[in-house]
């Protein structure tokens, strides 16, 4: 995913509260967020916040290394599972 892509600001807010090493500044789709705080407790919680955040259920197949590697990796599960509810 191109750092170009724009992630939402509600995405950004949700994704935060576990990105300890997060700056104040938008988050960009490059970042890794091991770098930025993530660690294996806080994806639990971070799924569990962005499943209720965004009314969605990830399949159990999207819950890899790769999906929780970048912000923009996140976001693009998060969008996919998103659109394929509509």
């Amino acid at each position: 995913m191109p750092a170009s892509v724009v992630i939402p600001r509600r995405f950004q807010d949700i994704v935060r509260a576990y990105l300890p090493y997060a700056g104040a500044g938008e988050l960009d789709a490059s970042q890794e967020l091991a770098a930025l705080g993530l660690d294996s407790m806080g994806v639990v919680q971070l799924l569990a916040a962005l499943e209720e955040g965004y009314g969605l259920e990830f399949p159990d197949d999207a819950l890899d290394q790769e999906t929780f590697s970048t912000v923009g990796s996140l976001w693009r599960m998060v969008s996919e599972v998103q659109h394929g509810d509509e």
